[in-house]
């Protein structure tokens, strides 16, 4: 009669003459399992990053940046310099006030700084000379005005004086200087420094040419 135990007994046997076989590579493999594990639980974490924008070429400051300017670098946080670019900020438009060289991690430092920026994008800071100093005294940055043009003249007056012209609408005061000085056509008046478009600039420059520039206060 066959022993119904004996094809379990011969597996183990067979188990156990496999083991006994291969014990010495079974007993390397288990220590090299617990070295490396040993190695892994005391390695430091790795060391946290950051990602910057960086010059992708050679950079000038004779334009705005484009989109393909700047590159996105990883960093070790510790080595980021103060004022780094996030790899989110948004740079299209923005200009550097030096070359820079391909690699180099832009930072604040590098980016001019134009003043009527904080308006809208392509806005200039444009210096207007107003006849009436009085009315400039009243202004400080922030201030809103608007911008009217007054023909000169050569003779008497008119009897009947022609109406100002509105050169621009509702632009900010950036900055107020201390210093008046005598300037524009039909004398002395005080500097004011306003933002407004490219087109607006030109179109203030050509009428300070020939016209008295006086301001409406809007708050």
């Amino acid at each position: 009669m066959t022993d119904a135990a004996s094809p379990p007994y011969r597996h183990r046997r067979a188990l156990t003459r496999l083991l006994n076989r291969y014990r010495r590579a079974i007993a390397a493999l288990l220590a090299a399992v617990a070295l490396v594990s040993a190695v892994l639980a005391v390695r430091p974490p790795p060391a946290p990053t950051a990602r910057v924008l960086a010059a992708s070429r050679d950079l000038d400051a004779s334009g705005p940046l484009t989109e393909h300017d700047l590159t996105v670098v990883p960093l070790p946080a510790d080595a980021v310099p103060g004022g780094a670019l996030a790899a989110d900020t948004e740079t299209a438009g923005l200009s550097l006030n030096a070359p820079v060289r391909r690699g180099e991690v832009i930072t604040d430092a590098r980016l001019a700084d134009p003043p009527a920026r904080p308006y809208g994008p392509g806005m200039v800071a444009v210096p207007v000379r107003v006849a009436d100093p009085g009315a400039v005294g009243l202004l400080s940055p922030g201030s809103r005005v608007d911008v009217l043009a007054a023909r000169g003249h050569d003779g008497p007056l008119p009897s009947r004086a022609s109406p100002a012209v509105e050169v621009v609408s509702d632009r900010p005061v950036l900055a107020v200087p201390e210093e008046g000085s005598v300037g524009g056509p039909g004398g002395g008046g005080s500097l004011i420094v306003i933002a407004a478009t490219p087109a607006e600039a030109r179109s203030l420059a050509g009428h300070a040419t020939a016209s008295r520039l006086s301001i409406t206060i809007r708050g």
